[in-house]
């Protein structure tokens, strides 16, 4: 009877799926100084079979200046990007890498050129992000930018593993009390 237990129990963990890997999206951006250009980067970590993407950095524009957006590069594979200004305060970038081979691994997805013009906070932040893979399916991304798309995610399905190991147990204990 203990090796059925035992073996119910192996089960039920062995049920539980494993922890993935979340790919993670950041704005690295350095210290800003009037009158100086500065690259924000926007750098990618853990991401599987990359194939297309596209992300908004909203901005202060009494501040700064966008001046150039170049190519990032994951894992020695370049990033192509395309960009436009919207509404003045607001950047669009969008990129597609040829083929559908995708790309794995970490690195940049692109590098921002601002011109710093005028004293004040950037409000330099990422929005509407978002990533695909090669099978055209949305990549679970943690874009890290805010205090609210930081709250705590519960994982589904532990709660009903537990309830069965809890059952599981009783059930032994029951069963051995009776012997």
């Amino acid at each position: 009877m203990i090796s059925v237990c035992f073996a119910a129990l192996l089960i039920a963990f062995a049920a539980v799926p494993a922890q993935a890997q979340q790919t993670t999206v950041s704005l690295n951006t350095p210290e800003l100084v009037q009158g100086s250009t500065v690259y924000a980067t926007v750098e990618i970590d853990d991401v599987n079979n990359l194939d297309a993407g596209q992300f908004d950095l909203l901005f202060n524009p009494d501040v700064l200046k966008v001046v150039n957006v170049e190519e990032g590069s994951i894992e020695g594979t370049k990033i192509p990007v395309q960009w436009r200004s919207i509404d003045g305060d607001m950047l669009r970038v969008i990129f597609n890498l040829e083929g559908v081979t995708g790309i794995s691994g970490s690195g940049q997805l692109a590098r921002i050129g601002f011109e710093v013009i005028g004293d004040g906070e950037s409000n330099l932040l990422i929005s509407s992000g978002l990533l695909g893979n090669t099978e055209a399916n949305q990549i679970d991304t943690n874009w890290g930018v805010t205090a609210a798309a930081d709250v705590q995610k519960s994982t589904p399905g532990f709660g009903a593993v537990f309830a069965l190991v809890g059952l599981i147990a009783v059930f032994c204990v029951v069963r051995f009390s009776r012997s």
